[in-house]
């Protein structure tokens, strides 16, 4: 190719590039009084171990009502940032690598209500099917889990596509929790699963995160240590929450369609 020819073909490019009309964004009252707050703490308004105001001052303060407050508290706990203690009031949790999010990472999930909605779902019943599977999984569930870690690994190491290995973990330890609901629930996120899994693709560094996070979660369950398994997979979800392909989770777009749950079940996938 000439230099001229490069050259108008770049200039192609920047001018389609500059064309792409990026769709409008809904967001929520409550989400923006979280980003206010969101923004607070990183900017050491409230440090780790502090309690935030009262729903009445911060009512006051940002002038919105009862409800928006405690929907935006709720987005922080969801997100990890905040615990609410009972009787006593919200507080700023330890800000470390494991529960604290980039704030580029915060500000893909506080502008996407879908993406927020996929995470409390999944925070739900996660965390609560790891339990079980450290209750009720068998040595046969065990090794199926670990038959697919050892296959996700080889992939990765011969540079291959993994995101289906990734996904198909999470359906496999809610077979291992033998509760039928969480199966289906697993199986109908598989494909939103497996397309954030390929939007990483071209980040190795992830991906060897990502699996040694698996082995670890495996370690637990082989423990049976349910309790410890649930905090690290809840980790685990919210630090993967944001790396949804925010086009695949967009406002106003079906989220689950041409799922596993439409598709009938997985490949590769016991039932």
């Amino acid at each position: 190719m000439s230099r001229h020819s490069l050259k108008t073909a770049l200039s192609s490019k920047e001018a389609s590039e500059a064309m792409r009309i990026e769709p409008i964004v809904r967001t929520t009252t409550a989400q923006v009084v979280a980003k206010r707050l969101v923004d607070m703490i990183g900017a050491g308004t409230f440090a780790s171990g502090d309690q935030l105001p009262p729903e009445k001052e911060l009512m006051q303060r940002l002038q919105v009502g009862r409800s928006t407050i405690r929907e935006a508290l709720q987005i922080l706990a969801t997100l990890n940032l905040v615990r609410a203690a009972p009787g006593q009031g919200t507080f700023v949790r330890e800000l470390t690598a494991d529960n604290l999010l980039r704030g580029d990472m915060i500000g893909v999930l506080l502008s996407n209500s879908v993406a927020l909605e996929l995470l409390e779902a999944r925070e739900m019943i996660e965390p609560s099917l790891i339990r079980l599977a450290c209750l009720r999984g068998t040595e046969q569930d065990f090794e199926r889990i670990e038959r697919l870690l050892d296959d996700h690994e080889a992939a990765w190491r011969r540079e291959e596509p993994v995101s289906d290995y990734a996904a198909r973990f999470h359906v496999l330890i809610a077979e291992a929790a033998h509760n039928r609901v969480g199966v289906t629930f697993m199986t109908s996120i598989l494909e939103l699963l497996m397309r954030r899994g390929r939007s990483m693709d071209g980040r190795p560094d992830f991906h060897a995160h990502e699996i040694a996070e698996h082995r670890e979660l495996m370690r637990l369950i082989r423990e049976r240590d349910g309790e410890r398994a649930s905090e690290a997979l809840l980790r685990h979800i919210v630090e993967s929450a944001a790396t949804y392909d925010r086009d695949n989770v967009i406002d106003g777009r079906p989220l689950l369609q041409g799922s596993a749950a439409q598709q009938g079940p997985a490949r590769g996938v016991s039932r």
